[in-house]
């Protein structure tokens, strides 16, 4: 009978590398400046500001896979070894965030319909539960000497957790909200980047000295 053969963290943690560069590269691919600013000197200013809405939603999709892969390196770093249910939850984190960019996308063209904020913000819950998960087995099974009460780590992580899916939660409501009274300003991507505010202040990791 042949033993199955360890799962390599390093290739994990390559692949995971990959598809989030992958992943920010292809949220640029929406700007399209060839096609939405013109060449006509009295024009480019115009254009310019027009395209100001595709823009920051670059911008902001692109700062909140940065604050996911940054949280997913610092997991890692407390990982002794990874096992079929850690690679199965990683790989399904992965699968959602290559939905980013054309979510972004579907946001930036059609910002007047709910459904757009509504699977946006899902998705971005689907990430932050994939991530918790992972987290959760890295405490109970996976923890490295680096961390000293896994148990305590997990309590304070759940508490951080929680707080993003409220900040989720308030930027689908946000969306709602200005899609029903017609806003045409889009606050609710901005709401978004609280959850940079919180990974900076999400909970110490308990070490050994």
């Amino acid at each position: 009978m042949i033993e199955p053969l360890p799962i390599s963290k390093a290739r994990l943690e390559a692949l995971t590398d990959g598809i989030f560069a992958v992943t920010m590269t292809l949220l640029v691919l929406d700007l399209k400046f060839t096609d939405r600013v013109s060449g006509e000197p009295g024009r480019i200013l115009h254009d310019l500001v027009a395209l100001l809405p595709y823009i920051d939603d670059y911008v902001i999709s692109f700062v909140v896979l940065c604050v996911f892969w940054l949280a997913h390196m610092r997991l890692m770093r407390r990982v002794r070894e990874v096992d079929g249910a850690f690679t199965w939850m990683n790989l399904a984190f992965l699968l959602f965030t290559t939905f980013v960019p054309p979510l972004t996308s579907w946001i930036g063209h059609e910002a007047h319909q709910p459904a757009a904020a509504i699977v946006y913000g899902v998705n971005m819950l689907v990430i932050n539960a994939f991530e918790a998960l992972m987290w959760r087995r890295a405490c109970r099974r996976l923890a490295n000497e680096s961390v000293t009460d896994p148990a305590a780590l997990w309590a304070e992580l759940r508490k951080w957790f929680t707080i993003v899916v409220l900040i989720i939660l308030a930027g689908i409501a946000t969306a709602l909200v200005e899609i029903r009274i017609a806003t045409g300003v889009g606050y609710a991507s901005y709401v978004y980047l609280l959850m940079i505010f919180g990974a900076v202040f999400r909970p110490r990791q308990r070490m050994q000295p």
